[in-house]
């Protein structure tokens, strides 16, 4: 009876119209959706904080146990729990850590486990981010320790000081490895497809409960740089990815319009809020259409020059009144840190000390990551981090040539992915952070900062999806080759 039972299960699922092996992914990725929302409401409704984060440490490795060895559920493991889990951990200091900080420790650390276990060596997949990533992580921690060794006898410090570094440079090092992580196990277009799915729920779910001002929003973290990769990928795919039915094209639209429409409306002033957001439009447009490029631009100069009043008002006028000009003068200070601690600067969370001690006055960050970096990790690290970025851009721009004449869901990804990487790079520069600062956003804002690093890491991912794809077809055109000889 079982055994009839099983046949007529099996037989009906080979007759659907999808493999069953999609449908058991869709039903994992929906109870881990529901699971972690649960999770979310039990915080805020019973505060029972270590059941829920011994649940969530033990998340990852539950599920690697379950799909033998699947490392991909590590990643989807860190963005559900980036997105839907709101608990912390107090450090006794201000800042606290986040439940997707301690994940991510764990995901990296199974990987990594994994790698020196099965294979018995550690081994990156070749790329050009490898080198200048790994140069960031090892300056960071020399950076510490010769923020001990060469600190000005003058500075004065506090006993939480070494725990915050230490955090900061956790932070420093883990987001980096996160990016690793998520370039390395992502193999198939198909997990692509899935963490795709996963965000853009989340992007759904977090406009909808803010604009209806629904319970949920108290726990969907929309914080930081979502805005930014929610738009840029909604974008693309609306636009570029002709494989969609009308209305899903549709519905990508509007939620990118909704999104786009929040961070426009709420304050033109905020500027971080929406030109990282237009930045990724115009350049996943660029790199897609020269001629709705150019549309583009002819639209964007009318609205402007006809509302010029208004834009100089709301975005010069008030940002000089609100003090925004001031901060030139805090990267002028900064600088003159720089100068005298060039080589590696004065390590993790290190300048607010030097600030405290000469500037107790106007002791703020810089608002700025790119001097934050240069400051904490010296021009050797400022190196490394913008060798990063160059060798990530040019990543993305060969994957965009590959895919040039793709008109499905990869291509709209790749160039989706690279106008994200451009609205971060330029985000940096406005005060939003791709790697939080502790006395600012705190190492808390690892919650948010993460999404950036698990979408240039997806970036790379489709790299060496699109690498391993042409050398499989090589391989098969020259045994062709060899048999017609």
């Amino acid at each position: 009876m079982v055994t009839t039972d099983r046949r007529g299960i099996e037989s009906a699922l080979r007759r659907l119209p999808v493999p069953p092996m999609d449908i058991y992914r869709l039903v994992i990725v929906l109870g881990l959706l529901v699971t972690e929302a649960i999770l979310g409401y039990v915080v805020f409704r019973f505060d029972r904080r270590e059941f829920i984060l011994a649940a969530c440490l033990l998340l990852p490795i539950a599920l690697l146990l379950y799909r033998g060895g699947r490392a991909e559920y590590l990643v989807l493991s860190i963005l559900l729990t980036a997105g839907l889990v709101r608990i912390s951990l107090s450090t006794g200091t201000e800042s606290q850590v986040v439940a997707s900080m301690l994940v991510s420790m764990i995901a990296v650390g199974i990987w990594v486990v994994g790698m020196m276990v099965v294979e018995r060596r550690l081994r990156l997949k070749s790329v050009r981010t490898n080198v200048p990533l790994l140069g960031f992580i090892v300056v960071s921690a020399i950076s510490l320790v010769w923020s001990y060794a060469f600190r000005d006898v003058l500075v004065i410090t506090w006993y939480t000081f070494p725990l915050v570094q230490l955090a900061s440079l956790v932070v420093m090092v883990l987001l980096p490895a996160v990016f690793l992580l998520v370039s390395n196990v992502i193999q198939d277009v198909r997990w692509l497809k899935v963490i795709w799915g996963v965000f853009l729920a989340l992007g759904a779910v977090g406009i909808i409960s803010q604009w209806l001002n629904l319970p949920t929003r108290r726990f969907v973290n929309t914080n930081g740089l979502f805005p930014l990769w929610i738009i840029s990928l909604t974008y693309a795919q609306a636009l570029f990815n002709r494989e969609l039915r009308l209305w899903q094209r549709v519905g990508l639209a509007l939620l990118c319009l909704l999104w786009l429409y929040r961070q426009l409306g709420g304050a033109i002033i905020w500027i971080s809020g929406w030109a990282p957001a237009l930045s990724a439009i115009v350049v996943t447009t660029f790199l897609r259409s020269k001629r709705l490029f150019i549309i583009l631009v002819v639209l964007v100069v009318l609205w402007v020059g006809l509302r010029f009043d208004y834009f100089y008002d709301q975005v010069y006028v008030q940002s000089v009144e609100e003090g925004d000009m001031q901060r030139l003068d805090l990267w002028r200070t900064n600088l003159n840190h720089v100068i005298n601690h060039p080589l590696f600067g004065s390590g993790p969370a290190g300048y607010a000390v030097y600030y405290m001690t000469y500037h107790p006055e106007n002791a703020r960050s810089t608002h700025n990551n790119y001097f934050d970096i240069v400051a904490q990790t010296g021009v050797v690290g400022f190196f490394f981090f913008l060798w990063f970025f160059v060798a990530l851009a040019r990543t993305g721009m060969e994957v965009c040539q590959r895919l040039q004449h793709s008109n499905g869901f990869e291509a709209a990804l790749a160039y989706g992915l690279v106008g994200g990487v451009a609205g971060a790079v330029a985000s940096m520069m406005l005060g939003d952070w791709i790697v939080p600062f502790a006395y600012n956003q705190t190492i808390m804002g690892f919650d948010h900062a993460v999404y950036a690093w698990v979408w240039m890491g997806a970036l790379v991912s489709l790299y060496h999806i699109l690498k391993a794809r042409s050398e499989i077809l090589a391989s098969e055109g020259g045994d062709r080759q060899c048999c017609k000889s």
